[in-house]
């Protein structure tokens, strides 16, 4: 499925106190085709349309029309300067716009 890593993982763990995580989504957009959609759940309650991973302090809902594409895939946190966020590293993309911001499948 989606793989994190430690610092993902420690971030996740950070940013989703009193929320109960996150939910993951590829949509169509951006120059490459695809754009990914990472949201925090809140209070919304996620339908049969969502995968659920269950970690132990949060959980992951992931869009099942994505599934094929996010086999496979990492979560990473990075940091550059002042600059953090989440990032998708990917062995399914074909190619990423220049901008980062949207893949090919």
């Amino acid at each position: 499925m989606i793989e994190l890593t430690d610092k993902a993982y420690e971030k996740l763990l950070e940013k989703t106190r009193g929320d109960e995580g996150i939910t993951i989504a590829l949509l169509p957009g951006g120059c490459a085709g695809f754009e990914y959609k990472l949201d925090y759940i809140g209070n919304r309650i996620l339908d049969s349309s969502w995968k659920i991973l269950d970690y132990v302090n949060f959980k992951i809902g992931i869009d099942k029309m994505s599934i094929p594409y996010l086999d496979g895939a990492t979560l990473d946190w990075q940091q550059q300067g002042i600059n953090e966020e989440f990032v998708f590293r990917n062995p399914n993309e074909q190619n990423r716009c220049g901008c980062g911001v949207s893949a090919y499948f």
